[in-house]
């Protein structure tokens, strides 16, 4: 006998529909990103303009960057939960790839974003989009919650068996007691929600789980005044040979 939903329709019945609607929702929000970043970038020049007198514009515009960083997010927590196959993805490459898509709102805020690899070219097994979320997610944190001008830092290293990749700011950092916390989905810092900063919650979520998928964990450390969230990565996924 099918389940049967509220409605008492079958659940079983939506599987097909599932099925032709998750590859395009995932494309979307792969599109989407870039667009996104643009406007998110854009609202952010209008804000720092030297007007001060039209309050009522500027909270316009708070709310507009507000929302769409959260249908970026919620995107990202929609479509991460399927594997769409593994494969070997060239780990500077692609930091290169997703730095030049975030350019125009480091530069907004002045930072910069160093990539030290170590060795210089690495490869690793793993779903190819997901991971490019997973790295975009930690850059954007890092430039939200470091200081404008900042210098920012992606590190990557091989040990042993596995792949440890690192993204550095130097922001106030987050409590040992809340480093667990932070990678649940809608979790906030009570220093995060009190910045006024527009986040959901989803971003490092959304990194916990693509990691987990893969065999990995992933954590936060502060070293010297750093702020490093990291995650390590298995080089063999599970049940799969290289």
């Amino acid at each position: 006998m099918s389940a049967l939903g509220i409605t008492g329709i079958a659940v079983t019945s939506v599987a097909p529909v599932q099925r032709q609607v998750e590859p395009v929702l995932r494309q979307a929000a792969h599109d989407i990103r870039t667009p996104l970043a643009s406007i998110v970038q854009c609202v952010d020049a209008l804000l720092d303009l030297p007007d001060e007198t039209n309050d009522r514009a500027r909270s316009l515009f708070e709310m507009l960057k507000r929302n769409v960083l959260w249908m970026g997010q919620v995107l990202e927590g929609a479509t991460a939960y399927r594997s769409a196959g593994t494969q070997d993805v060239e780990l500077p490459t692609l930091l290169a790839d997703v730095r030049a898509l975030l350019t125009p709102l480091l530069e907004v805020r002045r930072q910069t974003l160093v990539i030290d690899s170590r060795p210089a070219t690495l490869s690793i097994r793993a779903e190819h989009a997901g991971m490019a979320r997973v790295v975009l997610n930690l850059i954007e944190n890092a430039s939200k919650y470091g200081p404008a001008g900042d210098v920012l830092r992606v590190m990557v290293r091989h040990r042993g068996s596995s792949t440890i990749v690192s993204v550095c700011d130097h922001g106030p950092g987050i409590r040992r007691s809340e480093r667990r916390a932070v990678f649940s989905a809608f979790y906030r810092t009570p220093e995060s929600r009190a910045s006024g900063l527009p986040g959901s919650g989803l971003g490092l979520a959304v990194v916990r789980d693509f990691v987990k998928r893969h065999g990995g964990t992933v954590g936060v450390a502060r070293i010297k005044g750093e702020t490093r969230v990291w995650f390590c990565l298995p080089d063999q996924v599970e049940g799969e040979a290289r």
